[in-house]
């Protein structure tokens, strides 16, 4: 045996007993799966399968290697998955996909430009929605993402941390026909169009089944897809600014405009209207040190702010420079 390839060659065709099934485990054409079978033959100058038109059977020396080879190929993968964890620990690159709400939570610009301590590490940020940011790290295009955990709670590939949450009330502009109205309820909110983002389908059981002019339900993906669909916050704001449109948010994140009468929340609030963010990311993705660094700063400085939640219990602490550098697994705090 000259490779731990040698041995994946023997185990997959003794697994399947045919060359075509076997080569598609190895991801190698039939043709040169039969050369290597026969080079591997050649080099220990001994049969390994006996050939028949439709089948392989391994002989005894065949069952020598196979008696031996898991605990090889095993620990020749481990070494390998131990020196990419070790180069990702020192990596200072990381790409963090952030929700548009998120963006607005942790302050991600402001927090960017404080971000000073450790200038090596060179970052790529990007605003996403909450289902293309799950899509960056399942794809592993990007290291993390800051959004909505409830969606990513049903992806096993997945690990949550919750950052903070709070209250999210409904708004409108100032000239809007509910903007004095003392009492509303969901049928004078479905008169009016919504401007949002799209959002995931649990959306939708809490909803009037009756959406009137707030949006659609998207047949293919069972999401919600308000009348008027933007990609920021900022631009929520200004669909509000602008008509008729309603939107909700933490009303923190609508201060100014309420404060200068721009904006108007409305009379009407339901126990589940509850924002709820935090940190998603593959179970299996080494975080570099650069990435490590900037989630300790950023949990420090969202303990600071009015959307902070205490500390799920029995969360790990994070990796330190001796561990494996896979982030700690949470006990998440569930939106509701």
């Amino acid at each position: 045996m000259r490779s731990v390839r040698d041995l994946k060659i023997v185990r997959a065709l003794a697994r399947h007993r045919n060359f075509a099934r076997a080569s598609e485990e190895l991801a190698m054409s039939q043709p040169n799966l039969s050369r290597a079978l026969a080079r591997l033959e050649e080099l220990t100058g001994v049969t390994l399968f006996e050939r028949s038109r439709t089948a392989v059977q391994p002989t005894p020396y065949a069952e020598i290697i196979l008696e031996r080879c898991d605990a090889v190929i095993e620990g020749f993968d481990d070494i390998n998955r131990l020196l990419e964890v070790r180069r990702a620990e020192a990596d200072e690159d990381f790409r963090v996909s952030v929700g548009p709400y998120s963006a607005v939570a942790v302050a991600i610009a402001g927090f960017l430009d404080n971000f000073t301590a450790y200038r090596a590490a060179r970052s790529e940020l990007v605003t996403r929605d909450w289902r293309s940011c799950l899509e960056d790290v399942l794809e592993r295009r990007s290291d993390l993402a800051i959004t909505s955990t409830q969606s990513a709670h049903a992806v096993p590939e997945l690990e949550t941390e919750s950052l903070g949450g709070g209250a999210v009330a409904f708004f409108c502009a100032r000239t809007h026909p509910l903007a004095q109205a003392e009492r509303i309820d969901w049928s004078d909110l479905m008169r009016f169009p919504w401007a949002s983002m799209v959002l995931p389908g649990w959306w939708l059981k809490l909803l009037p089944k009756d959406l009137g002019r707030a949006g659609r339900c998207d047949p293919e993906t069972g999401e919600f897809v308000p009348a008027i669909c933007v990609d920021s916050f900022d631009a929520m704001v200004a669909a509000v600014l602008a008509g008729q449109a309603l939107s909700a948010a933490p009303p923190t994140f609508i201060r100014n405009q309420l404060e200068r009468g721009d904006l108007v929340l409305l009379q009407f609030h339901e126990p589940w209207m509850q924002m709820e963010y935090g940190l998603v990311w593959r179970r299996d993705q080494p975080w570099s040190r650069g990435l490590r660094r900037f989630v300790e700063k950023l949990r420090q400085a969202q303990a600071q702010t009015e959307f902070s939640l205490p500390p799920a219990s029995g969360a790990a602490a994070p990796a330190g420079p001796e561990d494996t550098g896979t982030p700690p697994a949470c006990d998440p705090t569930k939106a509701v």
